[in-house]
């Protein structure tokens, strides 16, 4: 079966022709080896500001194929085409389908050939358009077309079969004109990939993990290869663990596939265990479509008190009394009673920060909502084993997994590359913590040096702290994309003595305020400035690598005189 780019279509295409093809295309035997791209966008179209290819489909031995599709009613009166859109929306037009598919697929030629030059192997291969009417029987008339670059509703649902017919008379044509064809010109498996890396990158997009308060720079960022290659992965396996460093996109993919597994039409339960992370995740998904909305999505130990509460439970906390063990072991069991009786089937559970979240009481939990449970159901889960492990008590990263490897089979994969932090900001992390795998890649994202600020007492740190955010005021920084990160609470830091309207705690629905909160409750989040203050020491490493890998492009850094110096003596070891 052909494989789908993007795996599943966008809940925003109302077009059911489209959708309609987008399954046969999916879903038909005879197309194993090809790939399928939808909805393909062209930046430097010939006659539009943006064009858009319907299907774009690549075929190993067949050639490479433009596909225009028109849904429902298609009508032409006095040359003018009136038609409804993808969108549900009546349009008209002069050009025509055959028109539209022609310039599309000359303008993603012209592209690629700027790309990878007029004498590239892939800007030569074989091209065809076609157009496709699936509800609908179409004669060609005149001189716009051919028949047999028709598909219409006498075709059924034989997709590939109307690939073949157009490879086929393309190349007759093609022989008619110029002779033999050259093999080189019908694409191998290997120009089918190549082809389609060069064209996703323009059309792959997923949104940024971004913790801008006011969501105001939701722009959109290209996934990497690697992150692309992850997701492949999670579409053709039912069970599977992500591990990569800080900054390699965990929670970003873990949104991509709770989005794709919910517009698939699946149950699903998103859980993370930072209250912060939960939060945003909420607000997040609470700005989605609702189509795309998970059944459950926040914190782990939020969906146990959801079962504790809706059983009517009562539940006796502990009198300064052990909270970690409280809610490692004792609310897990309450909510085992909980679900007696109860029915709670998700078809999928995807897990962010799963290295806090791997223990045989959760886990048991989990067991028991998935459907087919761990051993057979559908899950994936997220996590940074190594340096992010804050909140996991004694065990190790090893026994987490091997808790997983006792249930049931799953597929590893690793991320290795950072796509958050700049080059400066990579390398004082690998400085500061001794973070320097060698499987991990460092971005080459130039950005400004990581400034470290010495200060001798608390109200020489308060002084140089109001300084700084007074000199980013000037600069027109952005309040929302400043956040103050501390090791210690708020009651204990320098923030405590700054004005409270002009640094607020962190709440991913405030807008226009610097923000504050712990490093260890930032865990998964980040933003664009980060001020880390109090250091008074980087002994510490987990909570320094936390701290230092939540800064996207610009880092300051308050420490003692101390710190300083102990900073001083890291930073040898790598002359």
């Amino acid at each position: 079966m052909a494989r789908m780019i993007p795996s599943v279509i966008s809940p925003e295409v109302k077009s059911n022709a489209e959708r309609k093809i987008f399954e046969w295309f999916r879903d038909d035997c005879e197309t194993e080896g090809w790939i399928v791209l939808h909805s393909l966008g062209i930046a430097n179209h010939r006659t539009v500001l943006y064009g858009e290819i319907d299907f774009f489909v690549i075929a190993p031995k067949l050639g490479v194929f433009a596909l225009e599709v028109k849904g429902g009613r298609v009508k032409r009166k006095d040359g003018i085409w009136n038609f409804t859109n993808k969108y549900g929306q009546p349009s008209s037009k002069k050009r025509g389908p055959f028109e539209q598919a022609n310039e599309g697929v000359f303008s993603l030629f012209d592209s690629v050939k700027k790309k990878c030059g007029p004498n590239h192997h892939l800007s030569k291969l074989l091209f065809a358009t076609g157009v496709m009417f699936p509800d609908i029987t179409f004669y060609v008339d005149d001189m716009d077309g051919e028949q047999w670059q028709v598909f219409d509703k006498n075709d059924g649902k034989n997709v590939s079969g109307f690939i073949r017919r157009l490879s086929k008379n393309i190349k007759r044509k093609w022989e008619e004109k110029y002779g033999a064809i050259n093999p080189d010109k019908l694409p191998d498996i290997k120009a089918v990939r190549e082809f389609a890396n060069i064209l996703r990158g323009d059309f792959d997009k997923a949104v940024s993990f971004s913790t801008q308060i006011n969501y105001a720079e939701k722009a959109l960022i290209s996934l990497t290869g690697e992150q692309l290659k992850c997701l492949d992965q999670l579409e053709d396996n039912s069970r599977c663990l992500i591990q990569g460093p800080a900054g390699t996109g965990k929670t970003l993919l873990a949104i991509e596939e709770v989005k794709k597994s919910v517009a698939k039409g699946e149950k699903v339960a998103f859980f993370c265990f930072n209250t912060m992370l939960g939060n945003w995740l909420k607000s997040y998904f609470d700005e989605m479509d609702e189509s795309l909305r998970p059944e459950f999505v926040g914190t782990f130990h939020s969906f146990l008190y959801w079962l504790v509460n809706s059983a009517e439970i009562g539940v006796h906390y502990p009198q300064n009394g052990n909270m970690q063990r409280f809610y490692r072991e004792e609310i897990p069991l309450i909510a085992l009673e909980a679900l007696e009786g109860k029915h709670i089937n998700f078809d999928k559970i995807v897990v962010d920060e799963a290295q806090d979240l791997l223990n045989t009481n959760y886990l048991d939990i989990m067991d028991l909502i998935l459907k087919g449970g761990i051993y057979r159901g559908k899950w994936s889960m997220f996590g940074d084993f190594a340096m992010q492990a804050i909140f996991s008590g004694n065990v190790n990263a090893v026994d987490m997994k091997e808790l997983l490897e006792e249930r049931t089979s799953f597929i590893k994969y690793k991320l290795k590359i950072n796509c958050r932090n700049t080059k400066p900001i990579g390398n004082e992390i690998k400085y500061i913590t001794g973070f320097d795998n060698p499987n991990y890649m460092e971005t080459n994202v130039v950005g400004p040096p990581v400034n470290y600020i010495t200060y001798k007492n608390d109200e020489e740190q308060k002084e140089k702290l109001e300084e700084l955010l007074s000199t980013l005021k000037i600069e027109k920084v952005d309040n929302s994309k400043i956040t103050i990160l501390s090791p210690v609470k708020r009651e204990n830091s320098v923030v405590n003595n700054l004005n409270l309207e002009k640094v607020k705690d962190y709440n991913p629905r405030t807008k226009g305020s610097v923000s504050f909160s712990t490093i260890q409750a930032f865990k998964g989040l980040e933003n664009s400035v980060i001020i880390l203050t109090d250091i008074d020491t980087f002994e510490h490493e987990k909570i320094m690598y936390i701290g230092l890998s939540r800064a996207r492009t610009v880092l300051y850094v308050f420490e003692t005189e101390h710190a300083d110096k102990e900073r001083n003596k890291l930073l040898v070891r790598w002359l």
